[in-house]
């Protein structure tokens, strides 16, 4: 049996923290929102033991039904319309770890000879001196 002062889940509580949840308000907002309530948690580790799936539900249906949208747009989109490659662009960089910055570098390494050969000769040219063939 609950001793009257121990906190637990309240139907109520947990309704206005879903609707918190999906309107968007921060944890700090949505546990102040909450203290009219008799027996609201007041801390963040009480607030999570007990309403943890009530706040984070609404917030992962939300980021699905988002993500699905951005997704079909990538994929399915028309190419010539400026919101597709806005989606395209999102999920690279969020997904696919690209950015505008990423450059890829790539060069045909020889052998070490060569490499050898060819930094000299490049250091040689630098100096004004010509390569004498073999």
């Amino acid at each position: 049996m609950k001793h009257p002062n121990q906190l637990h889940y309240n139907s109520e509580i947990g309704k206005k923290v879903r609707e918190c949840s999906a309107a968007g308000l921060t944890l700090k907002d949505t546990i102040a929102e909450i203290q009219s309530y008799a027996w609201a948690p007041r801390t963040t580790n009480s607030f999570y033991k007990y309403y943890s799936e009530d706040w984070h539900g609404p917030r992962n249906d939300i980021t699905r039904k988002i993500g699905n949208k951005v997704a079909n747009q990538a994929i399915d989109g028309d190419p010539t319309e400026p919101v597709t490659f806005k989606s395209q662009e999102l999920w690279l960089r969020t997904q696919g770890g690209w950015s505008p910055k990423t450059i890829e570098e790539t060069r045909e390494v020889g052998t070490e000879e060569e490499e050898s050969e060819s930094a000299v000769e490049a250091l040689m040219k630098a100096l004004g001196k010509g390569v004498e063939e073999d």
